[in-house]
């Protein structure tokens, strides 16, 4: 009898240690976990004399990825995987002054996102949250101890809080998976690699299809709880060619879609793809411009490239990272407009919207489109700009010197950095123009400059596509907020002849050329894009629903970097 009672009580003992949400039937062990180690660390992690957590939050994303990729004709990469990771934000101090927005070593800027087990396995889970969770902890009271000495000797002139309080919410998405037929994908790959092949000028070409499911799982100590779902595909046709004094010129084509929306059809691209080409080929055997100052009239691709780089880019963040050392501050994100507020940044006629419940226009589904942000805060539609002033800035739960409320809007990147972010972006000008009329414009702002021809820009280039593909030291003609015109045209003034052309690069280029606009064409385009964040290779989906912008006056100068012409022939096409 003795015996049976001390085995009971060894079982009442052990039930007792067990945790309520392990012993309770549940249809997700992965949130469970997070929901009994998130309630167990915000109360009972404490060092003796030292802050307790007073807030914080789990983020475990589920990632499974397709990658098919082309080099020449040949397929060189079929890929499936899938990862899981974990995010923490632990917050010790007060909502007024806490560890966060600080960054004493290099560590903090790159501190990545942690690898969780892939199985839905409650225990393992549980395990890597706690052992994270405690590192997190401590390194969290170190932060602050070196931010308030930083302080001391480096005190601010206002005390702005560094958290600000919002309501909870729940918002579950139905889980995305990743549906996709690689036959199908392999096929449309090839074609496209294909069609490449065909073309003997171009020295270099490959294909990629990325695919992408995510699921981001998230509670914190405040309530709130979400599980956001979103399937992405990018499709990404590069190639590039030299022009005869050593100029690398690459082209690309970039097609990213959401959820059920398929990237072109292979009529579409083929016709694309020939188009490209064709606009390489006569670039590179084109003249090469030395210097530019004038009108430029941005189409195409050119125009969301325009605002991608020189408004997005620059709205974030809208409060500065506190340094330990000066030097940090140039590898961080300078957001230049977001300094501006209540200010006027582009011409009266223009109002710009950031609409992330928008999830579709004209029959396109919307990359930018959330319901909550990565903190869980509801994502609210904002004008950014009204008749031209910057009059509201997309914000995260960090206050800034006039605006102290989240409206919804923040993105934690793979360093675990949270910034504020725009969704789904809207360029509304009051009195759009027909494209005739915008390039009539061009011309007579030509003549008024007493230049020959004006600009029209159909692409800019994008480094994360050409990069790959220089010989040379790429840092030595970067420009810094617009990357250079890859596909341009001299518009005649006189006659209104076009004629490709090639060489420039920005030359102190700012975000003033936004007041600079003068028109806006009717020719409204939706694109979706991977929009850079700031940090090296870190971006993240948007959508930008932009018309051709014409902009008074913008200068350029003659691009000095050449990669060295190759020695022999392309073997491919000798002899034919």
């Amino acid at each position: 009898m003795k015996t049976i009672t001390r085995i009971f009580l060894k079982y009442l003992i052990l039930a007792t240690l067990i945790p309520a949400g392990f012993c309770q039937e549940s249809n997700d062990p992965v949130f469970d976990a997070m929901k009994n180690e998130l309630d167990r660390s915000i109360n009972r992690l404490k060092i003796e004399d030292m802050h307790t957590p007073y807030f914080l939050s789990y983020r475990i994303q589920d990632n499974e990825t397709a990658t098919i990729q082309a080099r020449y004709s040949s397929i060189v990469n079929i890929n499936t995987n899938r990862k899981r990771f974990l995010y923490i934000d632990l917050r010790v101090g007060s909502p007024d002054l806490d560890n966060s927005n600080f960054v004493g070593s290099w560590g903090d800027v790159f501190n990545m996102r942690k690898p969780v087990v892939d199985e839905n396995d409650y225990q393992s889970i549980r395990h890597q949250l706690w052992l994270n969770t405690d590192k997190a902890y401590k390194k969290a009271l170190e932060n602050l101890a070196r931010k308030e000495a930083y302080l001391k000797s480096h005190p601010g002139k206002e005390d702005i809080p560094d958290f600000a309080a919002v309501e909870s919410s729940v918002h579950l998405d139905k889980p995305a998976s990743l549906k996709t037929d690689l036959p199908n994908w392999e096929s449309k790959v090839r074609t496209a690699a294909g069609a490449l092949k065909e073309a003997s000028a171009l020295q270099d070409w490959k294909v990629t299809c990325n695919v992408i499911a995510a699921n981001k799982r998230y509670l914190n100590s405040e309530g709130s709880k979400h599980l956001k779902a979103v399937l992405i595909h990018q499709f990404v046709i590069s190639a590039t060619v030299q022009a005869d004094d050593g100029q690398r010129l690459t082209g690309f084509l970039k097609y990213t879609t959401v959820n059920e929306d398929i990237p072109a059809t292979d009529d579409i691209m083929l016709s694309d793809i020939d188009t490209m080409v064709k606009e390489l080929e006569e670039t590179a055997s084109s003249p090469a411009i030395d210097e530019y100052s004038g009108p430029v009239l941005f189409t195409d691709f050119a125009a969301a490239q325009f605002i991608s780089q020189l408004f997005v880019k620059q709205l974030s963040p809208a409060r500065g990272l506190v340094t330990a050392e000066d030097w940090m501050q140039q590898y961080l994100p300078d957001g230049k407009l977001a300094r501006r507020l209540n200010r006027r940044v582009m011409p009266e006629f223009v109002t710009v919207t950031d609409e992330p419940g928008k999830e579709s226009y004209n029959e396109i589904n919307l990359a930018g489109y959330k319901i909550v942000d990565d903190e869980g805060v509801k994502s609210e539609t904002i004008t950014l700009v009204k008749d031209g002033w910057l009059v509201d800035l997309p914000m995260s739960r960090l206050p800034c010197k006039k605006i102290r409320k989240s409206n919804g809007h923040a993105l934690t990147v793979q360093n675990q950095m949270t910034i504020p972010t725009v969704t789904n972006l809207f360029i509304k000008p009051d009195k759009p123009q027909p494209m005739k009329k915008m390039v009539k414009r061009l011309q007579k702002l030509a003549k008024e400059f007493g230049n020959e021809y004006g600009l029209l820009v159909k692409q800019l280039d994008d480094p994360s596509v050409s990069n790959p593909y220089m010989w040379s030291d790429v840092s030595q003609d970067m420009p810094e907020l617009m990357t250079a015109p890859l596909i341009m045209y001299k518009v005649y003034a006189n006659d209104g002849r076009m004629e490709l052309v090639r060489g420039l690069i920005p030359d102190e280029v700012s975000v003033r050329s936004l007041r600079d606009i003068v028109a806006m064409g009717k020719d409204e385009k939706v694109f979706n894009l991977m929009q850079p964040t700031g940090y090296s290779e870190f971006g993240y989906p948007i959508a930008i629903i932009t018309p051709s912008i014409l902009v008074e006056e913008m200068g350029f100068k003659s691009v000095e970097m050449r990669d060295p012409l190759p020695l022999s022939a392309n073997p491919m096409f000798e002899g034919k």
